[in-house]
This record gives structure tokens, C-alpha cells and sequence, in this order.
């Protein structure tokens, strides 16, 4: 590394210590006054307390690394510029461009640095994270009480207030208690003074009062009112203290923002094919009529869905390839696809050798009393199960809300094809078979063809079941795209803040060297400014992808684009600046502007 990288990156690295540790301070410090006061209110121990906050470091660090970073880059390169450094480099013949070169490859050290914080470190810090909030969450307060306000004692059943409370032995004074516990009774204790304080079991309460009354009202007679006074009184409140209990992170309930890159890529593959499916069903219910033959129609296995080839399908697979890993993670999902497609097909063949089994006894015939099964068909799945052709004679379920006998062929009422070869019905069974046959026949025809208000009826009836199915299709496939688009967006989200690094060291260096002068007001208005234009852009793109209205890639992405097409315009005017080592501030460059302006106006003036 030469002279002039050595020196420009040790210009950053002051600024970029002190501006990591003042913002990272800043912002846990804001977490911990708004989190502190619940955490000791659980009577939980310091060092619970203190894992908590440790492990509320990492998230926190994910942002302000990139702000760092900039603060960084507009103060070495300001005061390098203020220092006339700038000035005696570019006098020797070194370009602008091999100036701005060490904060470019410092941006990307710092991106592949964070890319793999928010990989590997951050998404196990929020695991653990996530598990210690739910275990505090379960864990009751203890004797956190205030004077002159309404304590919830047991939620729902017992509160408490009190003129006084010595929060040092737990006595109170002008002691109000509303017991709501009985359903059919209402209750209010008042007491001069008592006491309150734990059981010896630590879960339970004890409270004892001196000189007061009980009030008693009971909810189916409302007009009596039973009061009784007394010199001392203790309650016990049951289950009111809980004690802190650490439990062990599960992988199963990982969110999205729990998971490494990999793991989202294979969630990521299990939403495209969920995504695929409900598209399949949207299309059916779109192309189809509604009418009884879709019935009938054979289940078509879905083509399998490849993994979706975007940046972390690239990353995984190089972290494969670096890392020696024969297997990736997001295999696992066709495994799954085709455990599925084999618990349907064990379903269709058990369904089919139950309906073989009733249809023949053991002599070959037909069981007395059972109708024929119907003509072979191909199975469909609908709704889970495994669905068959309908037998003739009976009513089969039709695309809709309605049913209707279904159509016999001409060869179910003699020969009833589907049987055991060789296997003939009785006659009396023929004659049963063929008399329904017929009778549903007639009826089918008479509904449906030769009766107009009931063809009617049944049009009107199909149309609004085939409007109620398009809107369940619809519904599902919305669901579908946004559980998609949520594992999408999340890996977009982390790539997108790492390389926000690199961003900054593309756009701070020019404004930097366009104004020499500006100094700390220079940082800190520029920094304010970009950090809104990007964490506003980064926020809004994800609300609008998580509604579907932006694809997740530009919503993640766009920000990102915008910044470095500005970064680059001002890098290629970076030799052309207008300003000097003596001045170069912001009110300069506006006089200059307006200046410019006048002279315009007076050139059109004289021209006229």
C-alpha cells in the first residue's frame, strides 16, 4: 500500500471509532430508557438484564456502521480539503480519482464486513433475543406499586390503590381494593392501613388490612348492598409472582429476521412454490365453467418449481463452493415436495383398494345390498383428499355450492363396468341398479334440461359459487405472493444495508472537496440529509413491497441505485471544482450562484 492510502485511511479511522461509538451509545441508550423501566419492574437479575441489553447491540450496530461510515469519509476528506492537503496533492500531479481510491476499497472491506455481521451474527443475536423477551414476557412483575393510582394486582381480577406506599416494608395507607374475581359478585375493600408482601413461596400474595369495610354487590340484585366491618383482614391473591425461567431457542420458530441468507433462500423456495400452486388454482377457477364435469377431471402432479436464481441463490452457492458444503440447505424443499406427492398417492391407492374391497366379497359377486362402483377414472385431489368419479345413481359433488344426480352411461346399467373381472351382479341387483338409474335419470333431465326456472336456478346458483371459489383463489394467491415476497425482501434488505458502506464512500468525498470550508456543519447537515434520503427510501420501499405495490428487488434496491448515479456524477466533476483552499464554504458557493445569475440576466437585458 502506498504512502498516500496509508495516510488518507488513517485520516478515517479516528472519525470512524468515535463516530461508531457515539451513535451506537446514542441509539441503545434511547432503547434502554424506554425498555429499563419494565426490566427491573419483573424482579429479574442483573445479569439477565445485562444479556438483554448485550444482545440488543447487534441490531443496533447494523445501522450505525453505515452511518459511521460516512460521518467518517466527510470528515477526513473536509479536513484533508480545509488543510490545503487536498491542494498540494493534486499540485504533484495526483488525481482526484487516485485520491477518492483508499475510501473506495475501505467501503468495500466495510460492506463485505457487515454483509457478514448480518448474516451469521445478527440473525442469531435476534433469535436469542426474541427467546428472552418471550421468557420475560411470562415472567409476572413483582411489588412495583404507585401511590394515587389504580394497580393491576391480578389482570382482570384484583386491583389496588393507595393514598401512600412505603415501597421499603410494603405499608399503605387509605387502601382501596376492587375484587373482580366472582363473576357474579362485585367487591370493594377499603382499609385505614395495611400491609402488602410476598407469601414464603414467592408466588403468592398476602395483604393485610387494618380498621375498614367490605362492600358486596351481586350481579342479579343489583338494589342490596351488604357491608361488613372489620378490625384486621387478610386476602391471600393467588399466582401473582412468577419467577424468571431461561428457555432454550428453538429453530422452529425462527422469523425472517432470525434467519442467515441461506435459510431464507430455502424459505424463499418453499413460498415460489407455494406461490406457483395458488397461481395453478387461480387459473383453473378462471378458465373453468363451473359445471359437473370438472368434477371429474384427473389430478395433474405440478411441475417442480426451480429455486429461484436471484442474489442469494449466487451467495449460498458460493459459500458452497468456498466452504466445501455438498449439500445446500434449500435441497431440502423438493424432499419435501416429493414427500407430499407420495402421502397423495398412498391416499388415492388406499381409497381405491377400500372401494375394490366393498364392491366384491369373497366368492368374486357383489356384496348384497351394494351399489356398483363406478366406471374407472383417474383420482383428483381436492381440499386434501383424494376424489373419485361419482357412482351412477348418486348425487356427485359438483364445482359450486349445489348438487345434482349425475349423468349414468349407457354401459352402468347393464354390464356396470369397474367390478372385478369376471364378478357378475344378481338380478335382483341389475333391476335395483337399473330402476334408480333411470329414476335419476328422469329427474336430471327434468331439472336440467326441460325445466326452466330450475335451469335457472341452477345457472344463478353456479355463478355465485364460481364467483365465491375465483375469490377464496384470489385470496389464497395474495397470501401466497406476500409470504413469498417477504423472505425476498429480507435478503434483499441485507445486502442492500451492507453495500450502503461502499455508497457513502462514493458520494461523501465530493461533496467533501466541492465545499473545503464547511467544517462539523458540513458532516452533520450532510449526514442528516443522506441518512434520511436512505433509511426513509429503505423503509417506505419495504411497506410498499410487503403491500405488493413495488417488486422487492427496486424496493430495496432503489435507493441504493439513486444515491450511487449521484455518487458517480459528482466523482466525474470532482476536477472541475470552482471553489479554493481559501474558501469553498456554502455561503461562497451561494454568492457565486447568484452572482452567475445577475450576470445572465444582465447579458439578456443588453441583448434586448
Amino acid at each position: 500500500m502506498k504512502i498516500i492510502s496509508r495516510y488518507i485511511l488513517r485520516e478515517h479511522f479516528g472519525p470512524l471509532m468515535f463516530a461508531f461509538t457515539a451513535l451506537t451509545s446514542l441509539l441503545l441508550l434511547n432503547f434502554i430508557s424506554r425498555q429499563f423501566g419494565d426490566l427491573v419492574g419483573k424482579g429479574l437479575p442483573w445479569s439477565v438484564i445485562g444479556e438483554f441489553f448485550m444482545l440488543s447491540i447487534p441490531f443496533t450496530v447494523a445501522l450505525t456502521v453505515p452511518m459511521s461510515v460516512l460521518v467518517a469519509v466527510l470528515y477526513a476528506y473536509s479536513r484533508l480539503a480545509s488543510e490545503n492537503e487536498i491542494t498540494a496533492m493534486k499540485a504533484n500531479g495526483v488525481s482526484p480519482l487516485r485520491l477518492v481510491m483508499p475510501a473506495l476499497g475501505g467501503g468495500v472491506v466495510m460492506s463485505m464486513a457487515l454483509l457478514a455481521f448480518n448474516d451469521q451474527v445478527l440473525p442469531r443475536a435476534n433469535h436469542r433475543l426474541k427467546t428472552l423477551q418471550d421468557d420475560i414476557s411470562q415472567t409476572k412483575p413483582t411489588l412495583l406499586l404507585k401511590d394515587q393510582v389504580i394497580n393491576p394486582i391480578a389482570e382482570g381480577k384484583f386491583y389496588l390503590k393507595a393514598g401512600k406506599i412505603d415501597q421499603s416494608n410494603g405499608e399503605m395507607k387509605e387502601v382501596v381494593i376492587f375484587d373482580l374475581a366472582n363473576p357474579t359478585q362485585r367487591r370493594t375493600i377499603y382499609a385505614d392501613r395495611g400491609k402488602i408482601e410476598f407469601a414464603a413461596n414467592k408466588v403468592d400474595l398476602d395483604l393485610t388490612l387494618f380498621s375498614g369495610q367490605m362492600q358486596e354487590v351481586d350481579t342479579d340484585k343489583p338494589t342490596q348492598l351488604n357491608r361488613l366491618f372489620y378490625k384486621q383482614d387478610r386476602i391471600r391473591i393467588r399466582d401473582v409472582g412468577k419467577e424468571f425461567r431461561t428457555s432454550t431457542p428453538s429453530a422452529s420458530s425462527k422469523g425472517d429476521r432470525e434467519m442467515s441468507v441461506c435459510e431464507m433462500q430455502k424459505q424463499y423456495w418453499q413460498g415460489s412454490m407455494n406461490y406457483a400452486a395458488a397461481r395453478r388454482d387461480y387459473d383453473n377457477v378462471v378458465k373453468s365453467k363451473g359445471d359437473a364435469t370438472e368434477a371429474a377431471l384427473p389430478y395433474d402432479r405440478p411441475p417442480p418449481t426451480p429455486e429461484p436464481h436471484g442474489i442469494g441463490w449466487a451467495y449460498c452457492t458460493m459459500l458452497r463452493s468456498i466452504f466445501s458444503v455438498k449439500e445446500a440447505l434449500a435441497e431440502e424443499v423438493p424432499r419435501a415436495q416429493q414427500a407430499q406427492d407420495t402421502v397423495k398417492s398412498k391416499a388415492v391407492a388406499a381409497q381405491d383398494t377400500a372401494g375394490k374391497k366393498k364392491a366384491t366379497d369373497t366368492t368374486g359377486g357383489v356384496k348384497g345390498g351394494d351399489q356398483p362402483a363406478a366406471a374407472a377414472a383417474p383420482f383428483r385431489f381436492e381440499g386434501g383428499r383424494a376424489v373419485g368419479p361419482p357412482v351412477p345413481g348418486q348425487f356427485a359433488p359438483v364445482s359450486g355450492a349445489i348438487q345434482t344426480p349425475a349423468q349414468p352411461s349407457a354401459a352402468s346399467a347393464g354390464s356396470a363396468p369397474g367390478l372385478v373381472s369376471g364378478a357378475r351382479p344378481s338380478s335382483a341387483a341389475r333391476d335395483s341398479t337399473a330402476m334408480q338409474t333411470a329414476i335419476a335419470a328422469k329427474a336430471a333431465a327434468e331439472l336440467m334440461h326441460h325445466s326452466a326456472p330450475g335451469r335457472m336456478i341452477h345457472e344463478e346458483t353456479g355463478a355465485v359459487a364460481r364467483r365465491a371459489r375465483l375469490l377464496e383463489a384470489k385470496t389464497r394467491l395474495e397470501i401466497a405472493e406476500r409470504g413469498k415476497n417477504r423472505y425476498e425482501i429480507e435478503i434483499h434488505k441485507k445486502f442492500s444495508l451492507a453495500l450502503a458502506c461502499l455508497i457513502f464512500c462514493i458520494v461523501a468525498p465530493p461533496l467533501a472537496l466541492r465545499f473545503p470550508r464547511g467544517g462539523v456543519g458540513l458532516v452533520i447537515g450532510v449526514s442528516l440529509a443522506v441518512f434520511a434520503l436512505y433509511y426513509v427510501g429503505l423503509i417506505g420501499g419495504e411497506s410498499l413491497a410487503n403491500k405488493g405495490l413495488m417488486p422487492p428487488f427496486w424496493a430495496m434496491w432503489g435507493t441504493n441505485v439513486i444515491m450511487t448515479l449521484m455518487g458517480v456524477v459528482l466523482l466525474l466533476r470532482m476536477g472541475h471544482e470552482s471553489a479554493s483552499g481559501r474558501g469553498g464554504g456554502l455561503r461562497e458557493w451561494l454568492d457565486n450562484r447568484r452572482a452567475r445569475r445577475e450576470d445572465a440576466r444582465a447579458v439578456t437585458a443588453g441583448a434586448a
